[in-house]
């Protein structure tokens, strides 16, 4: 979901609702303007502030009580340009903030877990001001929000891939933690996958395929990583092969098993873009979503439902793959990266202000925090590219509101006891949230993170 409205909306219905159709969401954590957005324009440690934090700490509070809530995403395509690079330090120290905050209500019995948080990227060859080669460039920002200190405790690697023996260091264990960032994602819905003629490995020019290259490139990166937003428009699908093309524009999906077949030995899965809204990338025609009008799939939907069959259902957990041992590269390290690549100089986010202990840990029958200023919340409508925007993984099939999510990252523990009821082809989908006792349903089976 691309905007929740965290201490102002009630959404125990929504998500209670989602849980019995085994539906699992990922939350945001930032918000479009006001309290809980994350300044990009201004430069570290600037653009990180007290009412972000507590814009973040109210969300977790209020959705870690429901099992099905999977992840929380605190950027989407945050560093989109050079001046916007320099307010990247202040998502590790968000990032780094809530993961002391949830520790602080595990340890005091608030919760029982916490949340796997998650950073969107755009499909880009931009890092500050500097031009490099696009694939590079991602490889280089998953690296710089999940580096770590040197230290004592777990290993880090000089070079992205490094066993233990070659050259590596450790954590610091201190007060902020290890790697802020726990899944990485990226945005690959303008120009992906956009001919029903792709092939995964090669191009019909003779060229290496995009997607292949993006899977050579991010083979050893120590988190997992998905695409955040999948598929190709409707108006750019087959748009040079006019005897192909629909006037619809309808997608094939034919990237769905080539990502969950092919691509597992480093890709952990990703979400489908969109379920509704915007208008070029919808499944689903009708509406508005407005709880009353029926919503009834498209061609889309149905081949992109097809596709699911095609998947063997493998995950790196029983593929011949190195990629579990791949560790986190040494924060010195990237920046020298940076510097070097880009002339990138960032902020230490270790020296940024923490806010974690501005916000009192909820009581359990509260399970809200509390703050000294009752934090400014705004309910602008948020586009899908602003500032918020916002060990192994396994694979689950989920419907969501906002996007299908098709496979989604989990770490250690992960259990997905849901499922999902089977909708015919010709039976619409209703837009309502109607389910029975959404209120009194007992959460204890859902699953847990």
């Amino acid at each position: 979901l691309y905007q929740m409205y965290p201490g102002e909306v009630d959404y125990r219905e929504f998500l209670d609702g989602a849980a019995s159709l085994g539906i699992y969401v990922i939350v945001p954590l930032t918000s479009a303007s006001g309290g809980g957005a994350l300044n990009r324009t201004l430069a570290a440690p600037k653009c990180y502030d007290k009412t972000l934090f507590w814009y973040g700490a109210t969300a977790l509070a209020e959705y870690l009580k429901y099992p099905n809530v999977l992840a929380g995403m605190v950027g989407n395509e945050v560093m989109h340009d050079e001046d916007a690079w320099k307010a990247a330090p202040c998502i590790r120290a968000y990032s780094r903030d809530l993961k002391l905050f949830m520790d602080r209500m595990v340890d005091e019995e608030v919760h029982n877990r916490t949340l796997p948080l998650m950073y969107a990227m755009q499909d880009a060859s931009v890092i500050g001001g500097a031009e490099m080669d696009k694939n590079e460039a991602m490889k280089l920002t998953a690296d710089y929000l999940t580096c770590a200190k040197m230290g004592k405790g777990e290993l880090v690697a000089d070079v992205a891939g490094d066993e233990p023996r070659h050259g590596s260091q450790h954590f610091e264990e201190n007060q902020y933690g290890q790697s802020p960032v726990d899944i990485v994602g990226i945005n690959i819905e303008i120009e992906s996958w956009c001919s029903s003629t792709q092939d995964y490995r090669q191009n019909p020019d003779g060229t290496f395929g995009s997607s292949f290259l993006l899977y050579e490139a991010l083979r050893n990166t120590s988190v997992p990583i998905i695409f955040t937003e999948m598929g190709c428009p409707h108006s750019h699908f087959d748009r040079d092969d006019l005897e192909r093309k629909t006037a619809e524009g309808t997608r094939d999906w034919a990237q769905v098993p080539i990502v969950m077949n092919e691509m597992t030995g480093s890709w952990s899965g990703f979400i489908a873009y969109a379920y509704d809204d915007p208008e070029d990338f919808a499944m689903i025609s009708g509406g508005p979503f407005d709880g009353a009008d029926t919503l009834k799939p498209t061609k889309d939907f149905y081949n992109f439902r097809n596709q699911l069959n095609k998947m063997t259902g493998k995950t790196a957990l029983t593929n011949d793959t190195d990629s579990g041992t791949a560790l986190p590269r040494r924060c010195s390290k990237v920046q020298s990266d940076l510097l070097s690549c880009c002339d990138l100089r960032l902020f230490n986010d270790a020296m940024i202000q923490s806010f974690q202990n501005t916000v009192n840990v909820p009581a359990q029958q509260d399970k809200m925090p509390t703050a000294g200023v009752k934090h400014n919340m705004h309910t602008q409508q948020e586009d899908e590219h602003s500032t918020t925007g916002d060990e192994n993984s396994v694979i689950c099939a989920v419907l969501g509101l906002a996007a299908l999510v098709l496979c989604i990252v989990a770490q250690k523990g992960f259990r997905l006891p849901m499922q999902r009821k089977s909708q015919s082809d010709d039976e619409p989908l209703q837009s309502g949230f109607g389910f029975p006792n959404a209120l009194g349903t007992d959460r204890s089976n859902y699953g847990s993170v």
